[in-house]
């Protein structure tokens, strides 16, 4: 028995702090900075509203309780400084320069995005804190013998772990709390009222119209039970194929049917890259920037737009 249980404590350990390959981590800070520059420029179009005295802030006097007091607004001068500085710091992650010191930066950010109106800050932008901040605490890769004669480079797998629980205690929050808080296993048509609120997309009104109304209840029950059963999809390696490709669907299903919900899908969907193995994500890399580099030919060559 002491044995047992000793061997459940050493593989707990291993992983949870085993040194594995950085490239998931790595790629997921890419990617991840890469999606946050997508929803801070997409809300940047009515940025004076949103950091300056210009729009509605709530005060320390009236925010919610339990909220800490907002941080100041910006002036207006400063505005198109803090666009810089998020462009700058995203693009620095996203290239992979200087990752600790950016990574904080952009941390710097989220925080203040969050904290100067907290009751109008989105989950996205929670999720966006949450992240940076086990990516700011990660410590740094560094070589190890290879046992072959040469050098690896291995971090410890802890925000590895962290991140990946973060996804799939998602998921399940999100799909017991619609069983236990909501009424979607007694009433069928809660999606398809939903969808005709006001995050009814273009595509979503043509669907209602087209699509019979069993359909509705259809994708509804398939949501609930992706949520709820996901942790154990994405946990097992043998079923993680499945938990990938209805994973998809289900955050497509989100992004054409629900307005600017989009951005939620993106940043959901680049936890998935923490799942690949880290051969699939070298495998990955390298198609992407041989990719990259054949277009850039291409388009230096002068053949593109070229009439034969």
């Amino acid at each position: 028995m002491t044995s047992s249980r000793l061997s459940l404590s050493t593989r707990a350990l291993e992983f949870w702090f085993a040194a594995v390959d950085p490239v998931r981590l790595d790629t997921f800070r890419r990617v991840f900075a890469a999606t946050l520059l997508i929803y801070l420029g997409t809300w940047f179009m009515n940025a004076y509203e949103w950091l300056t005295d210009y729009g509605f802030h709530y005060t320390a006097e009236t925010e919610r309780a339990g909220l800490a007091p907002p941080l100041p607004t910006m002036p207006h001068d400063l505005v198109p400084f803090f666009g810089l500085l998020v462009v700058a710091s995203t693009g620095a992650l996203i290239l992979g320069w200087k990752p600790r010191i950016f990574t904080w930066i952009t941390l710097g950010i989220v925080v203040y995005v969050q904290l100067v109106d907290q009751v109008s800050s989105f989950t996205i932008n929670k999720l966006f804190v949450v992240c940076f901040v086990v990516l700011a605490c990660a410590p740094a890769s560094v070589k190890m013998a290879d046992g072959k004669g040469g050098t690896v480079r291995r971090q410890s797998a802890w925000p590895l772990r962290v991140l990946q629980a973060t996804l799939l205690i998602g998921y399940a929050t999100a799909g017991f709390c619609k069983i236990f808080h909501g009424n979607w296993l007694g009433d069928p048509d809660i999606l398809w009222t939903q969808v005709q609120g006001s995050y009814r997309t273009e595509t979503a009104a043509w669907m209602l119209r087209a699509l019979p109304k069993v359909s509705w209840s259809f994708m509804m029950y398939a949501a609930l039970l992706f949520e709820v059963t996901a942790p154990v999809l994405f946990a097992l390696r043998r079923t993680r194929g499945i938990a990938f490709v209805w994973g998809i669907g289900f955050h497509l299903l989100i992004a054409v049917t629900m307005n600017k919900l989009i951005l939620f899908s993106l940043q959901f969907a680049t936890f998935y890259l923490l799942f690949l193995s880290s051969a699939e994500l070298h495998a990955l890399r390298a198609w992407f920037v041989g990719s990259l580099r054949q277009t850039v030919v291409f388009l230096s060559s002068g053949r593109f737009g070229r009439v034969s």
